[in-house]
């Protein structure tokens, strides 16, 4: 599937991560918050602040990083 940013999924979607375009600074707090390349996350709510869960972590991140964050939607579970 084609990446979007995270911004574009609906609530509840599951996304794997896929790229960002951050500075150094934002990317590695982002890498020790657990989102790293290829994890995967679910979006719990949009807006402001936007919250995405990853493993058990859920994480608060404004809408202008939200949308800088790149990911490709996966399918819905059964």
């Amino acid at each position: 599937m084609t990446p979007v940013s995270l911004e574009q999924l609906a609530e509840g979607a599951l996304a794997r991560f896929h790229a960002t375009d951050l500075d150094a600074e934002a990317c590695h707090q982002l890498r020790s918050l657990g989102l790293t390349q290829e994890c995967q996350l679910r979006l719990c709510k949009k807006g402001e602040p936007c919250i995405v869960q990853v493993r058990s972590t859920r994480i608060g991140l404004s809408h202008a990083v939200a949308r800088r964050i790149m990911v490709v939607p996966l399918p819905a579970r059964p």
